[in-house]
């Protein structure tokens, strides 16, 4: 009976399946980890702005956002404005929605 090597057939397996991992699975992970972010700071801001408000009042938007923006950076989360500011923008909003209908 002959001996087969099966070394470059398990050598091309162990290849192929590291190119997969490399360009499938890590791009895929990375993608969930961002969106799984996102939906972290978004609640996040949710509570801050809720916060601000509670601290500030009416009015104050400047200093309402510069709040946001400080308690965002001392969590961890890297703060370019114009990248969060619709979705603080949309929190301050359905704050003030929330807080008009407990009024009626």
């Amino acid at each position: 009976m002959a001996n087969i090597n099966l070394t470059p057939i398990l050598q091309a397996l162990i290849g192929l399946l590291a190119a997969l991992i490399t360009y499938k699975l890590i791009p895929w992970i990375k993608s969930k980890t961002t969106a799984q972010q996102r939906q972290n700071m978004a609640a996040l801001i949710r509570v801050l702005v809720f916060a601000a408000e509670q601290l500030y009042g009416s009015g104050h938007g400047e200093e309402k956002l510069e709040y946001v923006c400080e308690k965002l950076r001392e969590q961890g989360f890297e703060v370019n404005l114009p990248d969060i500011e619709g979705t603080v923008y949309e929190a301050f909003n359905q704050f003030r929605l929330d807080d008009e209908a407990k009024e009626e």
